[in-house]
């Protein structure tokens, strides 16, 4: 059964928040590697623990980053 075009816009629109969403997450990572990712205090301890093992790393951080620009970026247009 195909779905209804409601549904499709519906989910047309998450799809594109989602993907704006991560552009602008990456784009203050890449600007931003270590000050946003010591800001990021959500979530269990382990995740804490992997987000200031980033912000050590400000080189990977920024790789990561613009990856999540590229994939938002896809996700927004596609």
């Amino acid at each position: 059964m195909k779905p209804g075009p409601l549904k499709n816009m519906k989910t047309r629109g998450i799809e594109r928040w989602t993907g704006l969403i991560m552009v602008g997450d990456g784009l203050a990572g890449l600007i931003w590697p270590r000050e946003y990712l010591r800001k990021l205090k959500v979530g269990p301890e382990p995740l804490n623990e992997v987000l200031e093992a980033l912000a050590e790393r400000p080189e990977l951080t920024r790789i990561l980053c613009a990856v999540e620009v590229a994939i938002g970026s896809w996700i927004f247009t596609r």
